[in-house]
């Protein structure tokens, strides 16, 4: 990996971890990227993990320090757990992202932070040729089926009258492309439909907002609405009106949008990221804590019944 005296690398493996002495190796296709869900922490807060007690192990852990690895980059993780399509830590390589305080959340933390997150990933793709367009969070690897219900990394980033608010998992994977010299379109291969769901379906609303077409709520649901939408702009643009976005589609809104991919509305909070919101705010330091126990002894149980998988 190339040092960056930016966003320096400390090594912390460990190997007293269950994930590690599992000596699980995989060659990664993706990159994961978590966020630990508990305002306020660093890197030091996770070095207890390093354990026979524990199995939860990314690959790093990034704060406003830098990076800390804490396994082999080619070591399995035990991070998204499963979902009913499989479980990525079988083929990412992955890391968590702490997140500051609400008062240590300023634009120069998230500058860092999310300039850390760019060189990592470059890095990792340069490593293992992983392309730009699989770098993923937990909630997008939910989406796919392959990881449990987390809402990590967008219950954060792009959240509006934040300091992350232009920031978000498109941005990043068109970030690191730009840094890898190579073209990319993301979500080329991503066919979209009424009745898809999620960041795909979020971005195809933002693009057809900024070229006029009115989806209604940018939300990240294919409806009618936003099925007349796109079928408006298949015909405006000559291409097959089926209401049905394909690469054809995707090339033109990319051809006429993908300039001003920072610009764009972030996305509407859904309930669930609302709750999720007031609670954490609400934490104090002992109550995290205590969060935090309840969530390992559950998924202590959980690891019974799922055996090798983990829960990562």
């Amino acid at each position: 990996m190339e040092p960056n005296s930016k966003y320096p690398i400390e090594e912390f493996i460990m190997t007293k971890n269950r994930a590690y002495s599992k000596g699980r190796k995989i060659k990664p296709t993706g990159i994961q990227v978590h966020s630990v869900g508990c305002k306020g922490t660093t890197r030091d807060r996770w070095r207890r993990w390093n354990t026979p007690s524990y199995n939860k192990c990314p690959n790093a852990f990034i704060d406003l320090n830098g990076i800390m690895q804490t396994l082999p980059w080619d070591q399995r993780p035990w991070l998204s757990g499963s979902g009913n399509k499989g479980n990525a830590n079988d083929w990412c390589v992955g890391f968590e992202i702490c997140e500051p305080s609400k008062a240590k959340d300023t634009v120069y933390a998230v500058e860092y932070l999310y300039g850390c997150v760019v060189y990592l990933c470059t890095e990792l793709c340069k490593m293992f040729d992983i392309s730009p367009s699989e770098i993923k969070c937990h909630s997008e690897l939910h989406a796919e089926g392959c990881a449990s219900n987390h809402a990590d990394v967008m219950h954060w980033w792009g959240k509006p009258g934040t300091a992350w608010a232009n920031y978000n998992m498109y941005t990043l994977r068109q970030d690191v492309a730009k840094e890898l010299g190579v073209p990319l379109a993301p979500e080329l291969k991503t066919l979209l439909k009424k009745g898809s769901r999620g960041d795909s379906v979020l971005l195809l609303q933002q693009m057809l907002g900024k070229l006029g077409y009115d989806c209604g709520t940018q939300n990240g649901i294919f409806d009618a609405k936003t099925q007349a939408e796109v079928k408006a702009f298949q015909k405006d643009y000559k291409l097959a009106v089926d209401g049905v976005v394909g690469p054809k589609t995707w090339n033109a809104l990319y051809a006429e949008t993908v300039d001003d991919y920072k610009e764009e509305d972030t996305p509407q909070e859904d309930v669930a990221d609302k709750l999720y919101t007031v609670i954490i705010k609400h934490l104090t330091d002992s109550d995290a804590t205590e969060l935090e126990q309840q969530y390992e002894h559950v998924t202590r149980e959980e690891e019974i019944d799922d055996a090798d998988d983990g829960v990562g």
